[in-house]
């Protein structure tokens, strides 16, 4: 099954998303769901966070900071996510898996300051479903992915409550495939992140092949994103990769 990563609104402060740490991510899984599609559907929100230069990073106790890799095989996927849905045990939902994690910027941590305030929030939406979402519970600003047939699939939750998406509701095109989320409903607008991608070149889906140059330039922008701080411009130079290394 092909999963479609669409933007559901942005991460919050305290006092707009609900219940919890502020600015981090609840995203819930079907159980019901064969787990090698569970992957899938994180490696479909991890390729479009990549693709933005943000990363998955896990926060609860027993995966704290460990961060989700599409690269890996599927064995090591399948792991960490059993682990983080076991690690969510301050809140069960039968049935569900259940995932709380950050989206800090690339080489960066969830702890370094405006790395995860205001992010894009995504969400795998199915094609030929429906994407609906709505506020409260404990949940903030929350959106459930539905199948053809009518099943949730996927929700994912704790988005502030004053910044929804313009249409609660949204139908995913049944000739859509993953990698396709420049021409859905939700390309992301949040200006830290249009900036990143407009800059790199890379547009905002599916994961670009990064050559050296490239990697240059995302991390002289993110450098440009944080608040400002003291910079030694050669020791910045001399930190970034030889673009015509080999």
């Amino acid at each position: 099954m092909s999963y479609i990563p669409v933007r559901r609104g942005f991460t919050g402060p305290k006092g707009k998303m609900g219940k919890g740490d502020p600015y981090h991510i609840d995203l819930q899984l079907l159980e019901a769901l064969p787990i090698a599609d569970r992957v899938k559907a994180v490696d479909t929100l991890a390729n479009q966070y990549q693709s933005i230069g943000r990363e998955i990073e896990f926060s609860n106790a027993a995966v704290s900071g460990r961060r989700w890799n599409p690269s890996l095989d599927l064995s090591d996927k399948v792991q960490l996510l059993n682990q983080a849905a076991q690690a969510h045990s301050h809140s069960r939902h039968p049935g569900w898996q259940s995932l709380d994690f950050y989206v800090p910027f690339k080489g960066k941590s969830r702890f370094d300051k405006g790395s995860v305030e205001d992010a894009s929030i995504f969400l795998p939406g199915i094609p030929g479903g429906t994407v609906r979402s709505n506020t409260g519970g404990g949940y903030g600003y929350y959106s459930e992915a539905m199948d053809p047939s009518g099943r949730t699939v996927f929700r994912v939750g704790h988005g502030n409550i004053d910044r929804p998406e313009e249409k609660a509701e949204l139908k995913i095109d049944a000739n859509s495939t993953e990698g396709a989320a420049t021409t859905t409903p939700g390309a992301s607008t949040d200006p830290k992140e249009f900036l990143m991608g407009y800059l790199l070149g890379t547009g905002f889906a599916g994961q670009p092949k990064e050559s050296g140059t490239t990697k240059m330039k995302r991390q002289l922008v993110q450098q440009l994103l944080q608040p400002a701080q003291t910079i030694d411009p050669m020791q910045l130079i001399a930190s970034l990769p030889n673009p015509y290394a080999v």
